[in-house]
């Protein structure tokens, strides 16, 4: 954790694109406006949903819901599949568009963005004209179906509590001296970051509400906690320790398996895939993993969790061979529904030694020869035989983090 001085009022305006997926179909597809609809990877009744319009939300049609509790819940709803490339082509448009307001835009996730404000724009007045002006820019220049709602304050962290009362379309600012205030109007759950097992650690130490625990002294929020209950007294005080820089600790992918390849021998090549997107993320982050965790959900609600500890390894070649040993030792007798593989223990390529012997580091560079191909004529234009049969499944998917830009244009 790092903290960088006092905070002050004004300091991040933080911008959260309102249903950014499905506004974005609504934007491409004008019939849809008005319309509930929700975006899945996978439009099947086992499909998840992954975002929903506002009007589908009035129906409680909510992120996580699978697509036929969706279509129970709303029996008009039109069920979208995601177009990930639309969806990086908007980012990209609106992290355009807002650096025509100001050089020190950080894009937190694929529909969120942080600007620092910065000398006379840090004033209550000028950051909430900033907000209209970007508002006006957006549906300019990007499309006039979008919306944002955008907060303002002394940190990312309040920024976005800020902006997130003020859905849809909304803009809310908070200062240090009005935060008890602000906090008053909160419930535990509002706050980014406490989910509904923190809460119920919460409530057990008689915290029931976002004031109680702004009020709540550092030691004891550091002697119930620790390390991350000193983080929450200094986000919740305005201090700025928030970055979205971390190196992810994991990094993994999962597929719903369409009917058709609901078979022992068609998860070998979906797992296939999925290895290979894994492996071009540890290359583009010049980073090796040390463990593999393989989860496979079966049609009769079964599931199958194993993790294998390996070597430092980042090549398709090495990954294939780890996985497709443990599925050949896996008792796979019923349909399979969904694989998700992602692999841990992560460290620096750079800090490990090359390999004394030739074909592997002749091997390290075939792969990101392949990487570079795929990223100038598109993905899946070179892969790996084992995943032939699997070309159509697992589609570059959108990560909630920060955007990866693995579909060039």
């Amino acid at each position: 954790m790092s903290i960088t001085g006092k905070p002050k009022d004004f300091q991040i305006l933080f911008l959260d694109m309102n249903a950014f997926f499905a506004s974005v179909e609504q934007q491409i597809q004008p019939p849809l406006r008005g319309k509930p609809v929700a975006v899945a990877p996978y439009v099947g009744n086992s499909g998840c949903i992954i975002t929903s319009s506002y009007e589908a939300k009035k129906f409680a049609v909510m992120t996580g819901d699978r697509v036929v509790d969706g279509r129970k819940k709303c029996h008009n709803l039109v069920v979208v599949e995601s177009k990930p490339e639309i969806y990086l082509n908007y980012h990209k448009r609106i992290l355009k568009a807002l650096g025509n307001h100001s050089p020190f835009v950080e894009p937190c996730s694929i529909d969120e963005f942080a600007i620092r404000l910065t000398g006379s724009d840090c004033q209550k007045n000028r950051s909430a004209m900033i907000a209209r002006e970007i508002k006006k820019t957006i549906a300019r220049d990007v499309g006039d179906f979008l919306k944002c709602s955008i907060g303002v304050g002394p940190n990312i962290f309040l920024a976005k509590v800020a902006g997130g009362m003020k859905k849809p379309d909304g803009f809310n600012l908070v200062e240090l001296k009005k935060l008890k205030k602000f906090y008053r109007q909160l419930e535990l759950l509002d706050l980014p970051g406490i989910n509904f097992r923190l809460a119920k650690r919460l409530l057990a130490i008689g915290i029931r509400t976002p004031f109680e625990l702004f009020e709540l002294p550092l030691i004891k929020l550091k002697y119930h906690f620790g390390h991350s209950g000193t983080v929450w007294f200094y986000r919740l005080h305005g201090f700025e320790i928030e970055s979205s820089n971390h190196p992810p600790k994991s990094i993994g992918h999962s597929c719903v398996l369409s009917p058709e390849l609901r078979n022992r021998e068609s998860l070998r090549s979906v797992a296939g895939k999925l290895i290979q997107k894994i492996g071009k993320r540890l290359r583009e982050q010049m980073m090796v993993a040390g463990g593999i965790f393989i989860y496979i959900k079966f049609y009769n609600n079964q599931q199958l969790k194993i993790t294998r500890k390996t070597e430092a390894v980042n090549s398709d070649y090495d990954l294939n061979k780890i996985i497709f040993e443990i599925l050949e030792l896996c008792p796979i007798r019923e349909k399979p529904l969904k694989i998700a593989i992602s692999v841990f223990n992560l460290g620096q390529a750079n800090g490990h030694q090359l390999s004394i012997f030739e074909n592997v580091n002749k091997e390290n560079s075939l792969f990101s020869a392949i990487d570079k191909i795929n990223d100038r004529f598109g993905v899946q234009t070179v892969y790996l035989g084992s995943s032939a049969c699997a070309l159509k499944a697992a589609p570059d998917r959108i990560s909630f983090g920060v955007p990866r830009f693995e579909i060039r244009h």
